[in-house]
């Protein structure tokens, strides 16, 4: 019998044109190792796991955390793959928690289907943001909830970030490998001295790379992201 849990961040990924990889075996290894990746250093209320053909997902417990989720892997796979990501809102219902991460379904997984189904059309329009890989939808369900509980403040949230995405994303499609490897590093709390020895360059060579690709503005915008999801833990907690 189904039961229904609180409100989560459902996120669905896929790789995108993967059928034209001729090493897929390959793929599927540095695809896992970026999830185990993320996997170990985010917590989840769900952790990314591969499902069929090319698509992974994961569970959060706050939007923040799956946006971050979203960089995360982006940034790993710069020189593997392109990746596009659903990220949905809302109730989240689970029939066998044994079989997971099959068995389950409910508004927050059918908003995150509909927003990769956007990413994609984004990418097949000739007009709009090129960089785009990334879209969240809050449920009806969860707009529902937040109307009865006197806070219809979700539908203008959506808008703030997905807004915030389509900048993000806009950045991130303008670094290149050793760029989105400075980020990740940075994200990681590695100093620029460690990042400059690492990819056998000088710290300033370090320093102009973080300036020219917008590194810091991820960086601080993420971590502005994550402590506010953690304010609202402990005030809601």
């Amino acid at each position: 019998m189904a039961y229904i849990r609180s409100e989560y961040a459902a996120l669905i990924a896929d790789i995108v044109r993967s059928r034209e990889v001729e090493d897929r075996r390959r793929l599927h290894e540095l695809v896992r190792l970026a999830l185990d990746e993320v996997n170990a250093n985010l917590p989840s209320v769900q952790p990314l796991s591969p499902t069929v053909g090319d698509e992974f997902q994961a569970v959060y417990a706050d939007l923040p955390s799956a946006v971050h989720a979203t960089l995360l892997l982006r940034l790993s796979l710069t020189s593997v793959a392109e990746v596009r990501f659903g990220i949905g809102w809302g109730p989240l219902d689970v029939f066998e928690e044994d079989k997971l991460p099959f068995e389950q379904d409910g508004p927050a997984w059918w908003a995150a289907r509909d927003a990769i189904e956007r990413v994609a059309l984004n990418m097949r329009q000739k007009e709009g943001p090129r960089g785009l890989r990334t879209a969240c939808l809050v449920s009806d369900a969860a707009v529902d909830a937040a109307v009865d509980a006197e806070e219809p403040r979700t539908g203008s949230s959506q808008a703030v970030l997905n807004g915030f995405l389509m900048c993000r994303d806009e950045i991130v499609a303008g670094m290149d490998k050793r760029d989105a490897r400075i980020t990740l590093a940075l994200l990681k709390n590695s100093r620029q001295r460690t990042i400059a020895e690492e990819e056998n360059i000088s710290q300033s060579a370090v320093a102009q790379r973080i300036s020219r690709s917008g590194a810091y503005a991820l960086v601080q915008a993420h971590e502005s992201l994550l402590k506010e999801a953690k304010w609202n833990s402990s005030v809601s907690g």
